[in-house]
């Protein structure tokens, strides 16, 4: 009689839907490794709106389906594929989003994404390293360059790359105003730094002038999309650009297109995978050898509110989606 085959356990989905409605935890094949390949014993994942936008297929590259969500993660190299000489088994090892997945036990990836990670950044720090703290930073020093004594604009002050936002702030010394929606949040970000909070998006623009002197902001990222994109829009200095990354609300921006035409500002989006794409090999390294400096240094450490086993997908999904949240919800097992 033939062994059994092996199996690893995964979070499937087999059509595009509501994440409570459409995802499940099946066991599927062990992944084998192919040539250049290597299999990732995966350890935490985390959940993030891009992640619940691939299953509601609501973004930007999706998936044949049936498939397994999850833009990032980390976990151990436990196989080798022919070829592989840049790891070896054990190493601890994020791949950078070019082959997604991560919501598995295991997963394969071509051995030329992996980034070794560091013994002084943990686990938790690690599996969020891609899509939050990247992200931040490339919006703060390559897209805006934000300066010393600057003012900064972002909204979803509270999600993850906000927080992340608020340390680099401190780190390089820009000032920052916050949008948030809870009046309780407003005092949580303050004691973590943050110079200006600002609840709801009402009056946004003369909110924003009172604290700017009346100049506006230069630079401002948004996440949220819809009327409030288009009150930051509102809020920029002569010259001013906001950046969106993000459209949370899931509506249209009403821009007031004379703010572009009279004041010259400039509203643009960002893609992080454009950004891959685009950016050289050798770049891409050195940038995410500076963010694990910093993740190590402490400089910058990406909170994590909740961790669920992978079997507890659909718990998890809500608790991600919950408002207030103060950090990171974490799928291990």
């Amino acid at each position: 009689m033939p062994a059994p085959a092996l199996t690893s356990r995964a979070v499937r989905f087999e059509e595009f839907g509501e994440p409570a409605d459409v995802l499940s935890v099946s066991r599927i094949p062990m992944p084998a490794p192919g040539p250049g390949e290597v299999t990732i014993r995966l350890t935490s994942r985390p959940i993030n709106p891009s992640d619940l936008s691939v299953v509601r297929g609501r973004y930007g590259d999706l998936p044949p389906l049936p498939a397994t969500p999850g833009l990032e993660g980390v976990g151990e190299v436990e196989a080798l594929g022919e070829g592989v000489g840049n790891v070896t088994i054990g190493d601890r090892v994020v791949s950078l989003g070019i082959t997604p997945g991560t919501w598995a036990e295991r997963m394969t990836a071509p051995a030329a994404t992996l980034v070794p990670i560091p013994d002084g950044v943990s686990d938790d720090a690690a599996a969020q390293l891609v899509v939050n703290p990247l992200t931040a930073w490339v919006l703060v020093v390559e897209e805006l360059d934000v300066q010393p004594g600057e003012w900064l604009l972002q909204s979803a002050a509270g999600s993850t790359l906000g927080r992340v936002v608020l340390q680099l702030a401190k780190a390089r010394g820009f000032r920052t105003i916050n949008i948030v929606r809870r009046p309780e949040g407003a005092q949580e970000l303050l004691d973590l730094g943050a110079d200006e909070v600002i609840v709801g998006g009402d009056d946004l623009p003369a909110r924003v002038g009172e604290i700017t002197g009346g100049v506006g902001v230069a630079k401002a990222i948004d996440a949220v999309g819809g009327p409030l994109a288009a009150a930051m829009a509102a809020s920029l200095a002569v010259r001013g650009t906001l950046v969106t990354y993000g459209r949370l609300s899931q509506e249209p921006a009403p821009f007031d297109t004379g703010q572009q035409i009279f004041r010259g500002s400039t509203v643009r989006g960002f893609w992080l995978a454009h950004w891959f794409r685009e950016s050289t090999p050798a770049h891409v390294q050195e940038t995410i050898a500076t963010m694990l400096g910093m993740m190590a240094e402490g400089v910058v450490d990406p909170p994590v509110e909740a961790r669920y086993d992978l079997a507890d997908i659909r718990a998890a999904v809500a608790h991600a989606e919950r408002p207030g949240r103060a950090g990171k919800v974490l799928l291990v097992g």
